[in-house]
């Protein structure tokens, strides 16, 4: 009966062990080919807006549509609202239908804002780091945290640091969270959840870039 249950005891310890080396500890490269394997990624959103001017986050929610196009929040709570950032441009939406054009081309804060964020979903690492550098990777086998700060000075009067987090599982990762902190006191959260994966934007994603 004991060699039994030691024959047990060792089948089990192998198991975990197995268990434990294909979960392998996920690198910034595995979440850079993660995030490209799908050019969409829709989902929900939550934004979080704290600052030493309110007591209190501002809070609001909705919808988000990521991919090479560019970014779309689209806000449901407490108010309808639309905002997409493309690569030069910032295009809202108000809730009674009349849309603005912001041109972002020559705004050096923005720019490398959105270019953070086509970065990661285009796999482009190196333009990534052309505006700012990964002070930090943290992961293990089941999350990680990015750190980046802008490499410009003039950037980062006004944008600290941009941190990005997210799940990670068999060595796949997922964008979760993106907090973007503009000075000690005052910065932007977004939580995000609920993600659908897929290789192309619908009819009605694609007129959300349309200006």
């Amino acid at each position: 009966m004991k060699k039994i249950i030691k024959f047990a005891l060792s089948l089990a310890f192998l198991a975990l062990n197995t268990i434990t080396v294909s979960f392998a500890e996920i690198t910034i490269d595995n979440v850079f080919s993660s995030l490209t394997e799908n050019k969409v990624t829709t989902g929900d959103f939550v934004q979080e807006k704290s600052s030493a001017k309110i007591k209190r986050p501002l809070k609001s929610s909705g919808k988000f549509v990521f991919s090479e196009e560019g970014i779309v929040w689209q806000t449901t709570k407490p108010f309808p609202s639309t905002m997409v950032v493309t690569k030069d441009s910032i295009i809202q939406t108000g809730a009674d239908g009349r849309r603005n054009v912001i041109d972002g081309s020559s705004n050096e804060t923005f720019k490398s804002v959105a270019s953070t964020i086509s970065s990661l979903f285009s796999g482009n690492r190196s333009n990534l780091e052309k505006y700012f550098t990964i002070q930090k990777f943290d992961s293990d086998n089941s999350s990680w945290k990015m750190f980046l700060a802008p490499k410009d000075a003039t950037i980062a009067t006004s944008l600290k640091e941009i941190v990005l987090s997210g799940s990670a599982k068999s060595s796949k990762a997922s964008l979760d969270g993106m907090t973007i902190k503009q000075n000690e006191t005052d910065s932007t959260k977004y939580t995000l959840s609920n993600q659908v994966y897929k290789q192309e934007l619908s009819a009605d994603e694609k007129a959300f870039f349309k200006k």
